[in-house]
């Protein structure tokens, strides 16, 4: 459930800079307001999970963490997909054209690469390219928030 809301949020904001063709300034406002976003929800998501019970070190902070992000990243990573595929098709041609301008002006033809077959498998390869984005960002992301997120232990060996 915690993975599919930390999803929703980015599928949220693709959707919105999609649909909107913001400024950059804005652009950059939106991503900033996304990763605060995530952020909060995954600290809060950890701190929730760990509110009931007795003890909650690092360790069991981080693992939550780890598979609330990889659970989001496979749902957000597999919404892009349907993105650039499906919802929004364009998007697609748009990112091949700024590409093949690029390895035109790198001095890549048509007999170095083979652009057509690499525009058609364009949706998968930045599909897994975002699941591990995602996947990177949300173990950095989860080891940098469990230390915030475990328990106090209220007693110390020394105690006894």
């Amino acid at each position: 459930m915690y993975g599919i809301i930390l999803a929703l949020v980015s599928v949220f904001f693709m959707v919105i800079q999609t649909v909107l063709d913001p400024a950059r300034w804005l652009n950059i406002v939106l991503w900033i307001v996304k990763l605060a976003g995530t952020l909060g929800l995954l600290f809060y998501f950890m701190k929730d999970y760990g509110a009931g019970k007795e003890s909650y070190s690092y360790s069991d902070a981080f693992k939550f963490g780890l598979a609330v992000s990889f659970c989001s990243s496979i749902i957000a990573a597999g919404y892009y997909y349907f993105h650039v595929m499906f919802i929004f098709p364009d998007s697609t041609s748009q990112i091949s054209n700024a590409m093949m301008m690029g390895f035109e002006q790198a001095g890549i033809n048509s007999e170095d690469f083979n652009m057509d077959k690499f525009i058609a498998r364009l949706p998968v390869i930045m599909m897994v390219s975002q699941l591990i984005y995602f996947n990177i960002l949300g173990l950095i992301w989860s080891s940098i928030l469990a230390s915030g997120a475990k328990q106090k232990v209220a007693t110390t060996p020394f105690d006894n």
